[in-house]
């Protein structure tokens, strides 16, 4: 009898040994043998896992970057990093601009979608209208154009909002000027639920479509124009793609820039994160000086919000739940990050 027939016990604990050595080592690399894209990778938020498009590497912040001289909002000239807001539609985003905005509350200026009437595309150089630079940083155009007046660069604006996080970052800063992002998350059904019954009656929106009125919201969550993982492409550079297919690396990218680039609050928590920003911006010493927590009008905004509409809620679990929950999964994975990010950024910051 042959040494390997004389010793099976051996051999099989052998082989057992190999096999647990094998899966420590896949899991040490942080490949998972049973499914790898099931969860998204755990990891501290300013750890870098993945490398990300050169513009959103170069152009964006880490969040743990060290703050340089002439960063100070107050102090626009010479300085390299703006706040960058991404404003993710019904999520109380409004409600940050109105309170960052109002003279009694901050008082900032802060660049957004082109106000109402004017003509935001034909200027050639850098306005004011009532606290908003006469400028356009949702869509594209208005994008390019802003990068034409040298928005970022010039300092002008002491906080910048875009809806469409990729490109805004693409075109309107570069290596030297970087943005530092923050942003309010919200429960992508909720959000959805809540974008439905806004779109019944905005009329002013370009988005509005007189087709809402005539459904119910069971029926815009079978439909084809309900929102498809908003958040998840806009971070990816596919804004102007909804119901396209979305690949595992779209969603990876997503995830790295909201566990390394961004400053995460949630609607859920509105005051905890506004504070947080306040913190992370050194906005506080203008907030004190402006008695802004003391302040009934300042507390509204974050308390009642801007541009809310009250509308029935939806039964979690219920079948319209379940159908937007389905249609919106990348986004859903992208929020539960977000809220596990948004407990360890206050360890962060103060």
């Amino acid at each position: 009898m042959s040494s390997y027939e004389a010793y099976p016990s051996r051999n099989y604990a052998n082989k057992v040994i190999f096999l647990f050595l094998l899966i420590f080592l896949m899991t040490m690399s942080g490949l998972n043998p049973i499914n790898s894209f099931s969860e998204p990778k755990k990891s501290f938020s300013v750890v870098k896992t993945l490398a990300l498009p050169d513009s959103l590497e170069n152009n964006l912040a880490d969040v743990n970057a060290p703050f340089g001289v002439g960063d100070d909002v107050f102090g626009r000239v010479g300085r390299k990093n703006t706040p960058l807001y991404w404003h993710i539609p019904k999520a109380g985003g409004t409600s940050v601009r109105d309170f960052y905005r109002d003279e009694e509350c901050y008082g900032f200026v802060w660049a957004a979608s082109c106000p109402k009437g004017a003509q935001c595309l034909r200027m050639t150089e850098l306005k004011l209208y009532e606290k908003f630079p006469l400028v356009d940083t949702d869509s594209i155009e208005g994008l390019k154009h802003s990068k034409s007046l040298e928005l970022v660069q010039s300092g002008f604006a002491d906080i910048i909002s875009a809806t469409r996080a990729y490109d805004a970052t693409d075109i309107l800063f570069d290596p030297i000027h970087q943005g530092r992002m923050f942003a309010i998350f919200r429960h992508p059904v909720e959000r959805a639920v809540s974008m439905f019954y806004y779109l019944q009656q905005a009329t002013w929106e370009s988005t509005y479509n007189p087709i809402y009125k005539d459904i119910t919201i069971h029926d815009y969550a079978r439909s084809s124009v309900t929102d498809d993982n908003w958040m998840v492409r806009s971070l990816a550079g596919k804004a102007d793609s909804p119901g396209a297919p979305l690949t595992e690396r779209d969603l990876d990218v997503a995830l790295e820039i909201v566990r390394r680039k961004c400053v995460v609050g949630l609607l859920s928590n509105m005051e905890e994160s506004v504070d947080r920003f306040s913190s992370y911006f050194n906005f506080r010493k203008r907030g004190m000086q402006l008695n802004v927590k003391k302040n009934p009008k300042c507390k509204e905004y974050l308390k009642s919000g801007s541009n809310t509409n009250l509308h029935p809620p939806l039964q979690e679990g219920s079948e319209t739940w379940r159908l937007l929950e389905q249609k919106n999964g990348a986004d859903m994975i992208l929020y539960r990050e977000a809220e596990r990010i948004f407990k360890e950024q206050k360890l962060l910051i103060p």
